[in-house]
């Protein structure tokens, strides 16, 4: 998971408020979440919410897992190439609409399919070995996000290829975020900060505060060093390289896939976006990682131009790069 989180040591001038602060963690979608309330109705209500949080989480797992064998998401997998057509959760249509329409925009940079990459490149990782060409032909014939067919009407998909598998990675976690924030609302709670995986989400500024303070990820060594900016009822996603890579034959390779080769970004880059939801901001930090420096600023202008962006890059003579568009890190 990418560093950055809430700096409690920085404070604004305001009245006291008779919220108060509790945190809670529980490890979630095979990572540490970690939730924010502030609230003046005591330490029981907060607690009750946090377990409707986590419990909105574990549910949402159970749907979105390429790791749980009998998710909905894995069970969709057995049919593939068969000409089935499933009917999907509501949740499930979700991620995977939000994620075909990237697909589209971004021409493939973003691929709710690779789901027989992700799994072979775990192995790469593990064994630190690349695949052969031809190990890695027969994968990238049961990828690729135009062999996910969705029929509006019925809610209904078809993975049309035998031995198709679906990814929720770079998408599900910051879902997961936002569903988990919809479960505060109705019991009271208006001020909270939610993270996991790289992604975070906030709702209303705490007490005495004009905003949520969120320490970015950077290339630096020091997490003290990295720039602050300030977030109300946004969500930013961090992606890049930062701790997931690997080393093959004196070569880097990011965890993030490359969905023209099914294999590892070798590119050093580090996207943050902050975006109005956190399916936003996650799938479009993958996005932009993959489309890379060159390409990206163009991609923004034309498809999504009021979202912010700040992407940092290492070149070939280990300089270091920046480039954001000019909004990051307003406060709404």
């Amino acid at each position: 998971m990418l560093f950055f989180g809430f700096d409690s040591s920085i404070r604004s001038e305001k009245p006291v408020s008779a919220q108060k602060r509790y945190q809670f963690e529980s490890p979630q979608m095979g990572v540490p979440f970690r939730l924010v309330i502030y609230t003046d109705r005591g330490a029981s209500h907060a607690s009750d919410a946090a377990g409707k949080v986590w419990s909105r989480i574990s549910f949402l797992n159970n749907i979105l897992s390429n790791y749980e064998t009998d998710s909905e998401l894995s069970r969709l997998g057995y049919g593939a190439g068969q000409g089935i057509w499933t009917h999907v959760s509501d949740e499930l249509w979700t991620v995977i609409t939000h994620a075909q329409r990237l697909s589209v925009s971004s021409q493939g940079a973003f691929d709710f399919t690779l789901g027989p990459a992700t799994a072979l490149w775990r192995k790469v990782r593990r064994q630190k070995q690349l695949p052969s060409t031809q190990v890695l032909n027969s994968m990238m014939r049961r990828t690729g996000w135009h062999h996910l067919v969705l029929s509006p009407e019925d809610l209904s998909v078809c993975l049309t290829v035998p031995g198709m598998r679906l990814d929720p990675g770079g998408i599900a976690k910051g879902f997961a975020l936002d569903e988990a924030l919809k479960v505060l609302g109705p019991l009271g709670i208006s001020s909270a900060l939610i993270s996991g995986g790289g992604d975070m989400a906030v709702l209303d500024a705490p007490p005495n505060a004009s905003g949520w303070q969120v320490r970015l990820a950077d290339f630096k060594s020091e997490p003290h060093e990295s720039g602050i900016i300030e977030l109300n009822n946004r969500a930013i996603a961090t992606s890049g390289d930062l701790f997931q890579f690997v080393d093959i034959d004196g070569k880097r390779y990011s965890h993030i896939l490359d969905p023209k080769t099914g294999l590892g970004l070798t590119q050093r880059v580090l996207v943050s976006v902050i975006a109005p939801t956190g399916m936003e901001a996650d799938s479009l930090a993958t996005t932009l990682s993959v489309l890379g420096p060159e390409k990206s600023s163009a991609w923004i202008d034309q498809h999504d131009p009021l979202i912010q962006v700040r992407m940092l890059w290492i070149d070939d003579n280990e300089h270091l790069h920046q480039w954001q568009t000019d909004s990051f890190g307003d406060c709404p």
